[in-house]
């Protein structure tokens, strides 16, 4: 019998039931149908790791079913597999998963409708530009953009990170009211994420000097210093193992290897995957709910993605010397798109994973694209 038709097919469309800890919630799942003319119906299969599935669900020869009873605050890891009328099992398909009734906003995206927007931070003038929204003045000359939800009301928030005071400013989108706090310092390199799975984004700093990571976590305002990297490395943090939670992690360009602590597994793994001057740009290219290793290359325009459902390599020529790459969920298809930002023509590029090319003029030289990577 033959495994399902595309295995990067099933895709997690919809997560409901926002409420506290131990309440239940629903997720919809969908796939792609088997192309086995033999398959009468697909089984759900599901748990609380990676690979580890507990609980399952005849749902018939459907390829969308909603399953309940799910536990919010909890990650959920799901396959599928399709069966004939002898009830021979197909593969499985690529894993997919979700931390249900969390609250998880697109990178980039200050409107709500789940797309990426494309925006510029303009430091001579500390002034942020914002396709939909427009000007808004916050922030100045030596300011990072450190864009997250921090109020995690799914919605991406303007936020600066001031090197020389160590000072964040951040105006969270559900009040417009701005709020500080001093974390880090000069040298310092802010590495904002969801570290401890609550939807919001917490304040956070690599320190190079010394190979340590300073959290802030938002649940309980207290920090927490983890020791993870070497001088000259490039943190990378992502949710690599789809557990919801922002995991450590850093890229060596000196030897071209990824190091990643997993929060779901408390283990840490590391990959070959890039050379000298290639970029880091990790994100879910596959939609799976997990990140997933990937490069830039300037000196070729090549991008060099692992696929973590079934790690495939995908390689894409799209930019040009002196870009920045921006990749982000630019057509709400829950996968990132691969994207440039060109400073010498103020142009944005957008290879959409749904399909086709977007073109779009925003923006001048000087300018900070506010979703850039690294």
């Amino acid at each position: 019998m033959s495994r399902l038709s595309r295995l990067g097919g099933f895709v997690l469309v919809m997560c409901l039931g926002a409420g506290g800890v131990a309440q239940a919630a629903n997720v919809t799942l969908a796939w792609d149908p088997s192309s086995d003319p033999s398959v009468t119906g697909y089984n759900l299969y599901w748990g609380n790791l990676p690979g580890s599935y507990v609980s399952s669900l005849n749902v018939g020869n459907v390829t969308q079913a909603a399953i309940g009873g799910l536990t919010d605050g909890m990650p959920y890891y799901f396959v599928v597999r399709a069966y004939n009328s002898s009830g021979a099992l197909s593969g499985p398909s690529v894993e997919v998963s979700k931390r249900v009734g969390v609250p998880s906003a697109v990178r980039g995206d200050f409107t709500g409708d789940f797309r990426s927007d494309v925006g510029v931070f303009r430091p001579s003038t500390g002034t942020w530009y914002i396709s939909g929204i427009g000007a808004i003045s916050f922030g100045g000359a030596g300011d990072v953009p450190v864009i997250g939800d921090y109020d995690g009301d799914g919605r991406a928030d303007i936020a600066v990170f001031r090197p020389s005071t160590g000072a964040w400013y951040i105006v969270p989108s559900k009040t417009w009211s701005g709020v500080s706090y001093t974390w880090g310092g000069n040298g310092d390199i802010p590495v904002p994420g969801d570290y401890d799975g609550d939807g919001k984004t917490d304040i956070a700093i690599f320190r190079p000097s010394n190979s340590t990571w300073f959290i802030l976590k938002s649940t309980t305002q207290a920090g927490v210093a983890v020791v993870f990297g070497g001088g000259g490395d490039v943190p990378v943090q992502g949710d690599y193992d789809g557990d919801g939670i922002t995991d450590i992690a850093i890229f060596r360009p000196s030897t071209s290897a990824w190091y990643i602590s997993r929060s779901a597994t408390g283990t840490s793994t590391s990959m070959v995957w890039g050379g000298g001057g290639d970029l880091p740009v990790p994100g879910d290219y596959d939609g799976d709910g997990k990140t997933d290793i990937a490069i830039f290359r300037p000196s070729s325009s090549v991008w060099y993605i692992v696929g973590s459902g079934n790690g495939a390599m995908i390689t894409v020529a799209f930019g040009g010397g002196g870009d920045i790459p921006v990749p982000g969920d630019y057509d709400r298809d829950g996968k990132t798109d691969i994207a440039i930002f060109r400073p010498s023509a103020s142009t944005w590029y957008i290879g959409n994973s749904s399909g086709g090319t977007t073109v779009i003029a925003f923006g001048g030289g000087g300018d900070i694209p506010i979703i850039k990577v690294n």
